[in-house]
């Protein structure tokens, strides 16, 4: 059975994996088709290992004990830099905090408030680390810009979670925390204002009943169907 911290297969953390997650929002179409019934599956039934990302990553609320090796952690910085630096992004910043009071006094500052109760799991998920994913907003900015400074790291982030995934990591991009209080304990560079925040830490070998179960659960009930997600040409078409 694969380990929380190894790679899905002998494939990842190849150098053909680490330019794919860097230029990913550039060469989608190396991944395998959708067929008619929404599979990813070529005509061998095989994904590519593109595809594959896509359909292993998912949100994780529980963790094993212990952390993502060094190296892991750097990966996931490298790529999601790296995707930045490629893309010419300028307004995203992108950090992992390790274990430690800074971590702990991160997600006390997450969870606090009306708003942080959103997500009453964090404090006992057992993951070692946390992303953070701010964008620098100028003070004079107009809406565009500022919507391009989110949009920016909003990619980011998902690049990073990809390369977590590639890692055999788990993670889970968080709605419903405390975006001020967060950034008044760990104030980002360059002013920076957050905009994603996820635990990165070692996934469970299985479900089990937690607060990730129950999550999967009610989210799955709320799931729409992906052919009135997905449109063809102009909304309202199907593909």
């Amino acid at each position: 059975m694969r380990k929380g911290n190894q790679p899905l297969s002998p494939w990842y953390g190849s150098a053909n994996t680490g330019r794919i997650i860097i230029k990913i929002y550039g060469i989608c179409a190396t991944a395998s088709p959708m067929k008619d019934n929404g599979s990813l599956a070529g005509e061998d039934g095989t994904t590519s290992p593109l595809s594959r990302l896509f359909l292993t990553r998912r949100s994780v609320r529980k963790y094993e004990k212990g952390a993502a090796s060094q190296q892991q952690v750097a990966y996931v910085e490298h790529c999601a830099r790296s995707f930045a630096s490629a893309m010419g992004f300028r307004s995203a910043r992108l950090h992992v905090v390790g274990q430690g009071e800074q971590r702990d006094a991160i997600v006390r500052a997450a969870v606090s408030g009306v708003i942080g109760k959103v997500n009453p799991w964090l404090p006992f998920s057992h993951a070692r680390h946390l992303i953070l994913c701010g964008a620098v907003l100028p003070d004079d900015a107009s809406r565009n810009h500022v919507q391009r400074a989110i949009k920016e790291a909003s990619m980011v982030m998902q690049v990073a979670l990809l390369a977590a995934t590639e890692q055999g990591l788990g993670t889970c991009w968080m709605a419903g925390i405390h975006h001020d209080r967060v950034e008044s304990t760990f104030p980002m560079p360059d002013g920076a204002r957050l905009i994603a925040m996820s635990p990165l830490g070692l996934p469970p070998a299985r479900l089990t009943l937690s607060w990730d179960t129950l999550s999967h659960y009610l989210v799955s009930k709320r799931r729409k169907p992906l052919e009135q997600l997905w449109m063809h040409e102009r909304w309202g078409v199907k593909g």
